[in-house]
């Protein structure tokens, strides 16, 4: 029996693939190796605002409005709450500083998050001596409880398999693409860092990161708000925080390192003067594009395969929007933003295969 799409990978872009697809009532189903590598270390965050220099991130805030909707019809479909509103406090650390917060403030987009007056109330145990300023509408979104959900709603209802894809059961008829003996229209790859073993998409310039980050418990504060300094604080209630992430562009391994624990701790002691507890800790893997844009598109010799890739850090705000314009893309023909597109990458595809075929 035909079905309309294969997804290979269920991380956050699977995720979002899948229930886009399952919203327009379209036929599925997922593959997972069961890795979620880059999954390991969803901070959940969405921000739209660039807090190290005070600037909106590339197309965030377009995004994460499109990206709500699918966030609420899972908290519906599941019957779950996954916002977890706050706001965030970033750490002024000279008058400049100040004085680039309140000039950003008041620029279009930027007004929406950033509140113009600063914060100078003090906070027990937190260093700012220049004060804070103060980011409204954002928060957090449980990423790994919403792949949990999702993941036993797709086994228990039979629409994933969780097994390794194997490349060479691809074959191509009649603008169909099969896979161990099933047709498909279209297969969609959301494989995060597994895109380098893909013989279809290999030739991407991607790259990948390792991202740590800590868990711990700080008894004696008594906070709701997220703090960014050289580091991000994330409240999880009860006096849990997340404290990240580090960026290693050598270790691909999903394990603590000494260096990762020691940076991560020297970051939150620099503003952070109460005791703490590592309770726990997560990695993961990042999949990154050379040019910190996303990977979208049709494959240019094999239009039945189809990538949705490279969400980079901000992926919880980014997934579902470009899932979304993916699939208007593969069912209406809607023109991809080239900045989107893997077109931008066709010298690549062609060096890569000049003098081989797939």
């Amino acid at each position: 029996m035909q079905k309309d799409y294969l997804v290979v990978g269920l991380g956050l872009a699977g995720l979002a693939f899948s229930s886009i697809l399952e919203q327009n009532k379209r036929s599925f189903h997922i593959i997972d190796n069961n890795s979620n590598l880059s999954s390991r270390v969803i901070g959940g965050m969405y921000n739209p605002i660039i807090l190290k220099r005070f600037s909106p991130a590339w197309k965030a805030h377009e995004m994460w409005q499109q990206s709500i909707l699918t966030y609420q019809h899972l908290e519906r479909k599941f019957a779950k709450t996954y916002f977890q509103p706050f706001k965030i406090f970033r750490i002024l650390k000279s008058i400049e500083e100040q004085n680039n917060w309140s000039v950003a403030s008041d620029k279009v987009v930027m007004k929406e998050y950033m509140t113009s007056q600063l914060v100078h109330e003090a906070i027990s145990g937190i260093d700012a001596p220049y004060g804070f300023g103060e980011l409204q509408n954002v928060g957090r979104v449980e990423g790994e409880q919403i792949l949990q959900d999702y993941k036993k709603f797709a086994l228990d209802s039979g629409l994933l398999s969780v097994e390794p894809f194997v490349y060479e059961e691809i074959t191509f008829k009649d603008q169909l693409v099969y896979y161990k003996g099933q047709t498909y229209k279209h297969i969609v790859f959301c494989e995060g860092s597994y895109v380098t073993q893909n013989p279809y998409f290999n030739y991407l310039p991607m790259k990948v990161s390792k991202g740590e980050m800590l868990i711990v418990e700080i008894p004696d504060l008594e906070m709701t708000q997220a703090i960014k300094s050289s580091c991000f604080m994330v409240p999880l209630g009860n006096h849990l925080f997340i404290v990240g992430a580090t960026y290693n562009w050598e270790d691909k391994t999903v394990d603590l390192t000494q260096v990762g624990q020691a940076e991560l701790e020297e970051k939150l002691q620099s503003f952070l003067k109460l005791p703490y507890r590592i309770l726990d800790y997560k990695a993961g893997i990042r999949p990154t594009v050379s040019d910190r844009r996303p990977l979208l598109g049709k494959h240019p010799q094999f239009p039945q395969l189809a990538i949705l890739n490279g969400l980079g850090t901000r992926g919880i705000i980014y997934a579902p929007a470009l899932a979304e314009i993916l699939f208007n893309h593969l069912e209406n023909d809607q023109t991809l933003d080239p900045d989107l597109h893997i077109t931008r990458f066709s010298q690549e595809y062609s060096e890569t295969n000049s003098n081989h075929s797939i």
